[in-house]
């Protein structure tokens, strides 16, 4: 990042040698001060004076009381620190609270926030009615004092005054510097304004994918309606009244045209993909192109000559940025991705020269930032954490910022377009997606998104038949987070799921209540579909973190999770086990075509190809005679024999692979295009009848998934519980 304002070259040198002399003057005092605060176990860090706890350099959040808490037990580590001496430091007779409570919660969100599990403890320790013990090694770095043989007393008074009678006359000498420069500098330099985080709005409904105009004065934007895309909408920055520039549902992410006049965007149906051309003020579409697009964020080049967006092959899985000329509507292809690469989100530089955009593989979430000529040629690779997407240029080009999963939840970062370290947009909160910069004027606007998703369990009264209303068993009682796709454990006593609850999707476990939650992985990347070894001495699942998706196990509780060899350098996901617990299914796509099922001995091996014609997830059925399976590429249910033989589609729902559960009888399946908000359905093997078990009183907004208790009297399923988005404007932004 540009250092803006950098004083004259002599009072910048005046100015740094009296920082000198104050900084070696208070230099032990601070040293000392800082020492003292610091401990460190193990890949975690604590700053006791600011209440920040961090693993592997990042945070980790950590309320103020149970840090307290946290503070007196590793203070004491090794010692027991009883109930009685907590409740009096952290809960005086003054403070009106049920105390056991209390210290319960703030005990278990200590162990949540270091992975730490109470019946295999490593770090917090239980001693049954009397306390709790800190086991782990702890770190206090002290500091070396400098010995000397000069007598003590009125010697050290002396020197104590004298040093601080230093410090006083650095500092003097600083500020006179300071303010010398304030007075000759020139108006220009006077103080740059803070950074301002509005709404650019008021709350009308959800928006999403914001775009300045190039004058600074718009931004166009999405907005939905009861999960429903309502169209494009414009509105001036300081003004309330919106322009509904479009109607369409299936209207999306626009970009506008470097005269300000005009405004491109993409349309979904269900059949293909298509951009048009529309007058910013609304009017008369204009279709530039229909045909197998990707993701359906454009951009246009500063001369308003070509559009850039992302283009599938017909022919293989994977997409390219091409540039449609809007003189003649020809496309041309500007990258060339390897195969199973997905390049999306185009960015053009403020001179046009060049092209940022976001690649990754296809059966994966993340993504990385490159850059390449408008000419083409070998992209660079900017970033290098397989979590960046949506990049937009700053004003000069120098820049990039960008939304990254880095450093936790989703945020705002920048990086030299040259490439270097990341840094975070100053102003800027978690969650927050699709930046946009304007060219004049010093303004940034972002997608910023709350939303929460609970795990619910609908039991049954016989197959196809719900007993009552479905009741919460997995939430984050009133916090941002997802949990998504649970999975009950072979004696129906334990759940396991993912939760982004602490910024990064990791694997948890909890009792079937929803109680005694504990996190099983921590390995900052994408972990998903935790599914139950038959013994229950593990979870198999997926994970990607340098940029494919593989399958890893973990013992349970507190393994650490292992490799599971399948075929690297493509996306090997969605795994589960065979009914004996010899074998794991999983896709893969290291070979053209579509996703096949292939299967891989559990204590290792080769793997065996299962299916021909596509496959994502699979499940056994209860008898051992048949392989039920769903595909990416085709909604639908399918059973092959296990012992060989011909596939059979046996229904056309769900439409996403993961949203069904097999029972004995027949198949439970999450329809989200049912009306209003989906329902789960029972399809009955005998009749072939599919009959309503209930209909949800939300719609399911993103990998909800379904899993069968192993006794059959219950389901579970994910749902979100709050979901809003808006867009933010960054005033003074630089």
């Amino acid at each position: 990042m540009k250092h803006l304002h950098r004083p004259r070259p002599e009072l910048e040198q005046v100015t740094n040698s009296a920082r000198v002399w104050v900084h070696r003057l208070v230099f032990h005092m601070d040293e000392a001060n800082v020492s003292a605060q610091i401990v460190r176990f193990g890949v975690f860090e604590a700053d006791l004076r600011s209440g920040e706890l961090r693993k592997n350099g990042v945070r980790v959040p950590l309320q103020s009381q149970p840090f307290q808490v946290f503070v007196l037990l590793v203070e004491h580590s090794g010692e027991l620190v009883t109930r009685e001496e907590l409740r009096q430091k952290v809960w005086p007779e003054d403070t009106f609270v049920d105390f056991e409570q209390a210290l319960n919660t703030a005990i278990g969100k200590i162990r949540i926030a270091l992975g730490d599990d109470a019946d295999n403890p490593r770090f917090v320790e239980t001693l049954p009615r009397r306390g709790y013990r800190f086991i782990g090694p702890v770190d206090k770095p002290r500091l070396q004092t400098i010995s000397t043989a000069a007598p003590k007393g009125r010697l050290e008074e002396l020197t104590a005054r004298w040093s601080w009678v230093g410090v006083g006359a650095a500092a003097l000498v600083l500020l006179s510097t300071i303010a010398t420069w304030r007075l000759v500098r020139k108006p220009a330099e006077s103080r740059l304004p803070s950074v301002e985080v509005v709404p650019l709005v008021a709350p009308h409904g959800m928006q999403a994918a914001p775009a300045f105009s190039p004058d600074g004065n718009q931004v166009a934007f999405v907005e939905f309606e009861g999960g429903k895309g309502t169209g494009i909408y414009t509105t001036l920055i300081g003004g309330e009244k919106l322009l509904h520039v479009t109607d369409n549902p299936g209207d999306c992410c626009p970009t506008w045209s470097p005269d300000n006049r005009q405004i491109a965007f993409a349309r979904y149906s269900k059949e293909e993909m298509s951009f048009y051309v529309v007058s910013a003020l609304g009017g008369t579409e204009h279709r530039l192109y229909t045909g197998p697009a990707n993701a359906g964020r454009s951009d246009w080049s500063p001369d308003g000559r070509v559009l850039a967006f992302s283009v599938r092959s017909a022919n293989e899985i994977r997409s390219r940025i091409a540039l449609l000329s809007l003189a003649d509507l020809t496309t041309r292809p500007l990258t060339s991705p390897p195969h199973q690469e997905l390049d999306e989100e185009p960015a053009f530089s403020p001179d046009g020269l060049r092209v940022a955009f976001a690649r990754g593989s296809v059966g994966g979430l993340g993504r990385d930032l490159f850059v390449l000529p408008v000419t083409g040629g070998e992209p660079k690779r900017l970033t290098f954490d397989n979590c960046s997407t949506s990049p937009v240029w700053t004003q000069d080009g120098s820049e990039i910022v960008f939304s990254s999963q880095r450093g936790g939840p989703k945020s705002l970062w920048r990086i030299s377009a040259s490439g270097g370290t990341p840094l975070p947009v100053a102003g800027v909160g978690g969650m927050s997606f699709s930046p946009s910069i304007s060219r004049k004027g010093n303004q940034l606007v972002y997608q910023h998104v709350v939303d929460s998703s609970n795990i619910w369990r609908i039991n049954l009264k016989n197959e196809g038949h719900s007993l009552g209303p479905p009741v919460s068993v997995i939430s984050v009682r009133g916090a941002r987070g997802a949990n998504w796709r649970p999975s009950f454990s072979p004696d129906g006593k334990k759940i396991a799921f993912e939760s982004d609850r602490l910024g990064y999707s990791d694997i948890w476990q909890c009792e079937s209540d929803g109680s005694n939650c504990v996190q099983l992985t921590s390995l900052h990347g994408t972990a998903g579909t935790a599914r139950w070894s038959p013994d229950g001495h593990s979870i198999a699942f997926e994970f990607q973190s340098q940029h494919y998706y593989e399958i890893y196990v973990v013992e349970v509780p507190g393994g650490r999770p292992r490799l599971v060899p399948t075929f690297p350098g493509a996306d090997n996901g969605a795994p589960n086990w065979s009914r004996d617990g010899q074998w794991i299914y999983f896709y893969s796509k290291h070979e053209k075509g579509p996703f096949q099922l292939w299967k891989v001995p559990f204590k290792g091996g080769s793997p065996v190809q299962v299916t021909r014609n596509g496959g994502v997830y699979a499940i056994e059925s209860d008898d051992g005679r048949f392989l039920y399976y769903s595909k990416l590429e085709q909604p639908g249910i399918w059973k092959m024999p296990l012992n060989g033989g011909e596939e059979t589609r046996v229904l056309d729902q769900p439409g996403a692979w993961f949203n069904w559960a097999l029972a004995q009888t027949g198949i439970y399946l999450l329809n989200e295009s049912a009306e209003p908000n989906g329902r789960i359905e029972f399809f009955d093997f005998a009749t072939r009848e599919t009959t309503p078990v209930f209909r949800l009183q939300k719609p399911v907004l993103g990998p909800g998934g379904l899993a069968l208790s192993p006794d059959g009297s219950s389901l579970l399923y994910g749902q979100n519980e709050f979901l809003d988005s808006y867009i933010m404007l960054v005033k003074n932004f630089r």
